[in-house]
């Protein structure tokens, strides 16, 4: 009995260490929500994630979102020159969860390591390269601003723009699920960090409070580089009553598989929230599926944040008790800067069982330059 129980650890560590070698960046859009900006206003990436501007490395990560902040501006924050910047992301996370026979593992992995370099050109042409250090999937691309009419045009390799950028790639709107646990064919929606970046020509346009891009990219949903996938993306950001908002629409299509979604959130004093709602066609056989994702967090002092999360994936709408839900409930706490510390509860049940699974608890150290 016990020589099977290591077995089944190897096998675990094996399979969650495959699954999360790959993982992909992403911002924290619930900081633009509450801003009510776009989140390039922290990165050097026109759509957000990946590495900080020097805004977001000096201005946000060391005074706005650390609970202790440094009494002086250290002497470097990534920028080689004024027109060579270099950062970094690492995450190690440690995961907790019992088994059917109540069996306790625990299991803590390297998650993240990405390299960031970027390079000022010109003052309206840019480079940027981020080299996934553990799983390969990397990205880079070059982009040339039109001042003119407040827009970009970019090219390289990179994934298309939809929906929240959210940096928990284990939501269904994104990848859910990857290793299938619950007898459904699919638990989550295509943006899998298992799945890599693809040539990609995308366009931006930002015009008054909203902005816009649109994509053209090879094979993103099937991998076949014959096959084209087109991306739209619409947000809006503005005030409503004295509190911040954000909303859009996003749209994917390559041949018969189309994804639809519309997203938003709203800040209000410490209260901040998020939500996405995303409809597949062809994505599970020839049926429609739908995600969800729905978070409300409070601010609790400068550096500590409580969520709240609910998330719901059907894959098929067209059938009964083929659904997941999820309730998540954590904590982000951000000491000093360029440290995160997280933790997580998440209790998921299934739509054609009685009694939900047991509890997963998760805990990551998150580092940045």
């Amino acid at each position: 009995m016990k020589a099977q129980r290591t077995i089944k650890s190897i096998y675990f560590l094996l399979s969650i260490m495959f699954l999360v070698f790959t993982e992909t960046v992403w911002a924290i859009p619930r900081l633009a929500v509450q801003n009510g900006v776009s989140c390039v206003t922290c990165h050097v990436n026109p759509t957000g994630s990946g590495l900080r501007n020097e805004y977001g490395s000096s201005i946000v990560s060391m005074d706005e979102l650390s609970w202790k902040p440094l009494s002086k501006q250290p002497k470097f924050t990534g920028a080689l020159s004024d027109h060579l910047r270099i950062g970094t992301d690492l995450r190690m996370q440690t995961y907790v969860h019992s088994d059917e026979e109540a069996q306790w593992e625990r299991v803590s992995f390297p998650m993240q390591l990405e390299i960031y370099g970027h390079w000022l050109i010109t003052p309206g042409i840019q480079a940027y390269a981020a080299m996934d250090a553990l799983g390969g999937n990397s990205e880079g691309w070059i982009s040339k601003e039109f001042s003119s009419f407040s827009g970009y045009l970019r090219a390289g390799r990179m994934i298309p723009h939809f929906g929240w950028a959210l940096d928990d790639h284990s939501t269904f709107v994104r990848g859910g699920n990857i290793k299938l646990k619950n007898g459904l064919n699919a638990e989550g929606m295509l943006f899998s960090p298992m799945r890599s970046t693809v040539s990609t020509l995308e366009g931006g346009l930002n015009a008054g409070d909203f902005f816009i891009t649109a994509s053209v990219s090879d094979g993103f949903v099937s991998g076949n580089t014959g096959s084209k996938t087109f991306t739209g993306r619409v947000e809006y950001s503005g005030m409503l009553r004295g509190n911040t908002v954000l909303a859009g629409g996003s749209a994917i299509q390559e041949d018969d598989f189309l994804l639809v979604g519309i997203f938003g959130g709203a800040a209000m004093g410490p209260f901040t929230w998020m939500g996405e709602v995303d409809l597949a066609n062809d994505w599970v056989g020839d049926g429609t599926s739908l995600a969800s994702f729905s978070e409300l967090s409070y601010s609790l002092v400068q550096g500590v944040t409580l969520t709240a999360q609910y998330d719901f994936f059907d894959e098929d709408i067209g059938y009964l008790r083929n659904a997941l839900s999820r309730i998540s409930a954590g904590i982000e706490f951000f000491p000093f800067p360029y440290v995160e510390i997280r933790s997580q509860v998440r209790v998921t049940k299934v739509a054609s069982e009685n009694e939900s699974k047991n509890p997963e608890l998760l805990f990551q150290l998150h580092l940045w330059y």
